[in-house]
């Protein structure tokens, strides 16, 4: 079996990172690793994605009275 049908195989994110060392000869210009490699990859709770791939996240606007400037855990709203 080539080593791109194993990696095809792959379908968790937490056994392509134990597996990661064994396929770091795939042709990174293959749109179809490329793709596959990006549904391994977990989506964050509050993002988007646009049809080029592009991540934006997004997090509501502050309640009245806070700190838009400290922000909630750590974040600063925009």
């Amino acid at each position: 079996m080539s080593l791109k049908e194993e990696f095809m195989k792959i379908t968790t994110y937490e056994e392509w990172d134990r597996r990661r060392d064994e396929f770091r000869w795939l042709d990174a210009g293959d749109m179809e690793i490329r793709k596959h490699l990006n549904e391994l990859y977990p989506r964050l709770q509050h993002s988007i994605y646009d049809s080029k791939g592009i991540l934006t996240e997004v997090y509501p606007k502050p309640k009245e009275g806070e700190d838009p400037k400290k922000g909630d855990g750590g974040r600063l709203y925009i």
